[in-house]
């Protein structure tokens, strides 16, 4: 059923956050939502390590680069998914959120493209919320709780939980992202 709801979810359009810990199949995940893809949308994919597969030929994939001899140019997530937005994608997949690029993720999936995937260490969705606050914030610290908050309620519409535990990897559970408070988020179990 979780499945099934998670397909749905993907095909509709929706804007997902996976989470987990190491090793519990954030990007094993990524990729089965990223097979899910029909072969007329353009997705450009944002990595650090080539790890996800593109899902068809209107696609691309962006890695990093930081050349320690500094003989090119390093290229780090927020370059990539500022350069991402003037290729036209449909959806955009950023495959794990550890720093200030949170926030250019953000604002790119509050201007419209839905569909996108992206993943982030945690345990659960609270934390998962929490830790993207505070992601957003180094990428500008300028902004209020609030204004980030507001941020994320537009940008996402579901957390998708995944667990590693003694009988394998498991889809925990599929929050839908509700209303922001001043004290956080609503989530409803899916």
């Amino acid at each position: 059923e979780a499945i099934k709801c998670l397909a749905q979810i993907v095909e509709q359009e929706q804007n997902i956050l996976i989470i987990g810990t190491t090793g519990s199949g954030k990007t094993s995940c990524l990729n089965a939502c990223l097979n899910l893809v029909g072969s007329d949308q353009r997705v450009i994919i944002v990595e650090d390590t080539d790890e996800l597969t593109v899902p068809n030929h209107l696609s691309l994939k962006l890695l990093t680069r930081q050349d320690i001899n500094k003989h090119l140019k390093d290229f780090n997530q927020c370059d990539l998914i500022v350069q991402s937005l003037r290729m036209r994608p449909q959806r955009l997949i950023v495959g794990e959120v550890r720093g200030g690029e949170a926030k250019d993720l953000l604002l790119a999936l509050s201007t419209g493209h839905r569909g996108s995937l992206c993943s982030l260490h945690a345990s659960h969705p609270h934390q998962a919320l929490w830790r993207l606050e505070m992601l957003v914030q180094m990428g500008a610290p300028q902004w209020t709780l609030q204004t980030i908050r507001n941020l994320i309620g537009f940008s996402l519409d579901y957390i998708v939980t995944l667990k590693n535990s003694s009988e394998g990897r498991k889809l925990q559970a599929i929050h839908k992202i509700g209303s922001v408070e001043t004290s956080g988020f609503t989530l409803e179990i899916i």
